[in-house]
């Protein structure tokens, strides 16, 4: 039951990252078309929500089992903007691309085919060393007082954010049809995609795909141990759940005709696999484990991610097929 559980939460995730349409490249290109981050502030309300579900889970489970924490390093933050340039270049983040793809466009199958040289070639020793080869610092431990304060802080600020939700809620369609069939509201997005991690995390540890997918190229070139098939399993159901949510959208088309254009594709993944290796990890493993973990290299990382994307929309908005994204009512949608 477990298992089945924890696979529905990944399909979950799918699907709601499809039907909110959420995507660091959009959310950059929304603050330099219309100065407003409603889709930036959608991340940190998914942080909150993740910190607020595990702050309970340390309370009631203190052996629970820690993410990994890494110290700031220049190279940390130089794969954040090279995965942001990347993310630009290809069109979507990690996240995006895994959307895009289940709604038809094939060519984000070139993306994943580039992270996954990229990683290759350093994982598989083409270059000297790996900039990730930093050993992981010990947990933050909070404990005592401080996690209680902890604890009220955020249910304070969970309990708020519910309610707002529920009166919010649109009341020109019914509640499966708002869900099944409509755009949802970022909000909603950051809620259901912060819990829905956190229980994916307390039945099989802290995931994210890029990870899998990195683990499964090393297991494949440098012997190292490979992905479990849960992880593997997990990464089909987020899959199934994108293909799911964009046929009740009627957003599936498939498009499989090459275009010159897609090798900007393969170079985008190129830069976001080096950027995976280099952080480590990619913005789905930044904004749901490094982050909430309070891991030190994220926020710089993170910064660095999301600067590179605004340096290629800002710069060279040529070089993206992201332009105009229009959010209004917590509800964003492309220009």
């Amino acid at each position: 039951m477990a298992v089945v559980l924890v696979l529905f939460l990944a399909a979950l995730l799918g699907f709601t990252a499809h039907a909110a349409g959420l995507c660091a490249v959009k959310a950059v290109s929304e603050v330099l078309t219309t100065r407003r981050a409603y889709m930036l502030a959608s991340f940190a309300k998914a942080v909150l929500w993740i910190m607020a579900a595990m702050v309970f889970v340390l309370w009631l489970m203190p052996g629970h089992p820690a993410s990994e924490i890494f110290a700031p390093t220049f190279a940390s933050v130089l794969g954040g903007f090279a995965f942001g340039v990347g993310a630009a270049l290809n069109g979507g983040c990690a996240v995006s691309t895994v959307t895009r793809l289940g709604s038809g466009e094939m060519r984000m199958l070139l993306t994943v085919a580039g992270i996954a040289v990229a990683i290759a070639i350093i994982d598989g020793g083409w270059l000297t060393a790996s900039p990730s080869a930093v050993p992981p610092l010990q947990p933050i431990s909070i404990g005592g007082g401080g996690l209680g304060f902890a604890a009220a802080l955020l249910s304070a600020w969970a309990a708020w954010e519910a309610v707002s939700l529920w009166r919010k809620r649109d009341p020109a369609c019914g509640f499966v049809e708002g869900l099944l069939h409509h755009r949802w509201r970022l909000s909603l997005a950051a809620a259901v995609i912060g819990l829905a991690n956190v229980g994916i995390a307390l039945v099989a540890g802290h995931w994210a795909y890029t990870g899998t997918l990195r683990e499964t190229i090393g297991w494949r070139i440098a012997g190292r141990m490979g992905p479990s098939w849960l992880q593997v399993a997990l990464f089909a159901a987020l899959m199934a759940g994108v293909v799911i949510s964009a046929v009740l959208r009627k957003s599936c088309v498939w498009r499989c005709r090459p275009k010159r254009v897609w090798l900007r594709n393969f170079a985008g993944g190129m830069l976001m696999g080096f950027g995976i290796v280099m952080v480590p990890g990619g913005n789905d493993g930044l904004l749901l484990d490094a982050i909430p973990s309070l891991s030190p290299h994220a926020i710089p990382a993170f910064a660095a991610l999301l600067a590179g994307v605004a340096a290629v929309l800002w710069l060279s908005p040529f070089f993206s097929d992201v332009k105009n994204v229009r959010c209004e009512g917590d509800i964003c949608r492309d220009g």
